[in-house]
């Protein structure tokens, strides 16, 4: 993003909920202060969430940074304290796993220019690198180009570590569901619902690294744990993941978009069906997964 008058730029309040994630929360941290937009067109907002490590320490090293706290368990409820608090027009949301790219605001900013769109929703590179995690990112992005562009409203679902919604968008519709998981989806699909799919766009360019996706096996855990969300959140808000055609359709635009060989197609495809299958285990058989857990633990 071109910076232009800060006096024109958007004031954006960044909020991040936090339990026990000293493992990453400084390289968050870091990257949270160290965005190229004007430190006086924004505030950082961090919740403790009853933390029992060192997570609330490494935040209260940071002067420029406003700790607060939330006795309620859940990041919704550390989300919502956040709001309570904020002074942007924009609350751009990420989580204390993510390191933000130095241009997330301003990616933010450039895409709420656009007074239509309501929310925005970015890209995820991976903690881990290698050749099979950057494939599963490549799927995975695209995914989320098809999803986000094809006004097919049950596709349509929320990322709250790297999200940004319009302040008054919360003064209409309300604050987030205070659940375990799956309440940014719930609040997409109400916005959704109000102001079409066109108030929902996906940044390719608005990026953020999960720290915590550091191998093909965490990525597959992931997918399994968003997989059964759904079906709790189901009478809330109705998501069904995509069909086995619209998977082949972003499947290829990925092998043609990152010009993959066969031997790479190939590669890809064996990665998502091995993941579909681990994710349908570990979704419908909870006994087989505790079991697993086990074995990793022995």
């Amino acid at each position: 993003m071109i910076m232009s008058d800060q006096r024109e730029l958007p004031y954006i309040s960044i909020v991040v909920p936090f339990y026990n994630a000293q493992r990453y929360i400084a390289a968050c941290v870091e990257a949270l202060l160290a965005q190229t937009y004007p430190a006086e067109r924004c505030e950082i907002i961090m919740v403790d969430n009853n933390s029992s490590d060192g997570s609330a320490e490494v935040v209260r090293r940071h002067a420029r940074i406003k700790l607060l706290s939330e006795q309620r368990q859940g990041a919704y409820a550390a989300r919502n304290r956040g709001l309570d608090e904020v002074q942007g027009e924009i609350i751009a949301f990420t989580d204390p796993d993510c390191v933000p790219a130095s241009d997330w605001l301003g990616e933010v900013a450039e895409a709420m220019s656009d007074p239509a769109v309501q929310i925005v929703i970015g890209s995820h590179q991976f903690g881990g690198r290698g050749l099979l995690l950057s494939m599963l990112v490549a799927y995975e992005e695209e995914k989320k180009e098809y999803t986000y562009n094809s006004s097919i409203k049950v596709l349509y679902h929320g990322h709250n570590n790297n999200m940004a919604v319009r302040k008054r968008l919360f003064d209409q519709i309300g604050a987030f569901v205070e659940r375990p998981r799956g309440a940014d989806t719930i609040f997409v699909r109400r916005c959704v619902d109000q102001y079409g799919c066109s108030a929902v766009r996906h940044i390719p360019s608005m990026r953020v690294r999960h720290l915590e996706i550091d191998s093909v096996y965490k990525y597959y855990s992931k997918c399994s744990i968003y997989r059964r969300s759904r079906r709790a959140y189901r009478p809330m808000a109705f998501v069904r993941g995509l069909t086995n055609r619209e998977r082949l359709l972003v499947f290829r635009r990925t092998v043609s978009n990152q010009g993959y060989s066969v031997a790479e197609a190939a590669l890809l495809f064996a990665l998502l069906t091995v993941g579909l299958t681990h994710c349908t285990l570990r979704s419908y058989l909870p006994g087989l997964e505790r079991g697993m857990g086990k074995r990793r633990r022995a």
